[in-house]
């Protein structure tokens, strides 16, 4: 069968010769290739070698994908639309602006389409409403964000984690005592929808309260020069570290393995790699309850709610649950607890599950 994989993310494309995406749907595509024709579309950027998001070189491991033009030339538009018509399936990756219209133009040509959620926002109006009723199959990230999708669409199945963690990776004998310097850890984009400015009322919070610690940033983003001057500016910068990409597999793991706790501020989420991350080094978490994240986290059992866009009432809760080492101890180990089940369990793959549902549509 013809498949064409729209994703929601970037090519980034290196000097017109090197072509790079996310490593995870990378081999998501190689996987779904074996049995498919596959073509993979969706937006271009200029590649950043610091960008450990698009580190999968297109080229070099043989697989088909379509540039699309800048959308605000007359070209877009026909491009799709050719597409949309050469292909016999549509599997995109759901929300996002492209795979919208693509959602659209399918409907309107009646190719049939399957989606694949990761983020929250996928049911912002009535377009969105009619691609997910339109879909004949969804696949997400989280239980939680699959119950909402069933009001939509009659087959929606949760994928095994794109992520590269294993159980030898796990960190089995962390020290819950508390340090003289807390060393607390962010590992995500700074930027606003990841809730950058509440991390750092939070950290002011707790240097008001004369709590020692020190908050290690770790990522890029469009907000990072920004975030230097506010450091300065509210009086951090013996507290709060940027420390920019860490592209390094190992260097980012001896991160986590030498943090006492784990904060994540974001506003929305499928469900965010790095909380993965976090558990598997056995780290209290703090962080959010937005989009799927509750699917796989329980405030006091494996984690710690904090409230989204209110860094007062943040600041108060991680300030009184550091010093409950026993709570965070518990949560620590139940979150790697957690992990364990995941990667032992029977959830299949992202490509083992898309051809599995792609079975009924030949």
């Amino acid at each position: 069968m013809k498949i064409l994989v729209v994703g929601n993310g970037s090519i980034g494309v290196d000097n017109d010769s090197s072509f790079f995406i996310n490593n995870h749907t990378g081999y998501f595509l190689q996987g779904i290739s074996e049995k498919h024709t596959v073509s993979f579309t969706q937006n271009t950027t200029i590649y950043d070698q610091n960008n450990n998001l698009q580190n999968f070189d297109l080229i070099t491991h043989n697989l088909d994908f379509e540039l699309l033009p800048n959308k605000k030339s007359l070209s877009f538009l026909p491009k799709l639309l050719s597409l949309v018509t050469n292909n016999e399936f549509l599997y995109i990756f759901y929300p996002g602006t492209l795979g919208k219209i693509i959602g659209l133009m399918a409907i309107m040509l009646r190719k049939p389409i399957g989606l694949y959620i990761r983020g929250q926002y996928y049911n912002q109006g009535i377009i969105d409403r009619i691609i997910l009723k339109y879909s004949k199959f969804i696949l997400t990230v989280s239980p939680s964000l699959s119950n909402d999708l069933l009001t939509f669409c009659d087959t929606v199945d949760v994928i095994r984690p794109m992520i590269s963690i294993e159980l030898d990776d796990l960190k089995l004998d962390r020290n819950y005592n508390s340090p003289q310097t807390w060393n607390l850890l962010f590992v995500g984009r700074v930027e606003e929808r990841k809730g950058i400015n509440e991390l750092l009322h939070i950290a002011k919070h707790l240097k008001f309260n004369d709590f020692n610690f020190i908050l290690n940033i770790v990522g890029g983003g469009d907000l990072f020069e920004e975030v230097k001057t506010n450091i300065n500016q509210l009086g951090l910068q013996n507290n709060v570290i940027l420390h920019g990409l860490i592209s390094d597999k190992d260097e980012l793991k001896a991160m986590y393995d030498d943090a006492n706790a784990f904060i994540f501020t974001s506003h929305d989420e499928g469900f965010p790699r790095v909380l993965y991350e976090a558990m598997a080094s056995g780290l209290p978490i703090f962080t959010t309850f937005v989009g799927g994240i509750s699917g796989r986290m329980e405030h006091l059992s494996n984690c710690i709610e904090i409230p989204v866009k209110d860094s007062a009432k943040a600041g108060v809760i991680v300030n009184q649950y550091l010093d409950q080492v026993r709570v965070l101890e518990k949560v620590g180990k139940k979150g790697q607890e957690t992990l364990q089940e995941i990667i032992n369990g029977s959830l299949l793959s992202h490509a083992d599950l898309l051809l599995k549902n792609l079975i009924n549509e030949k």
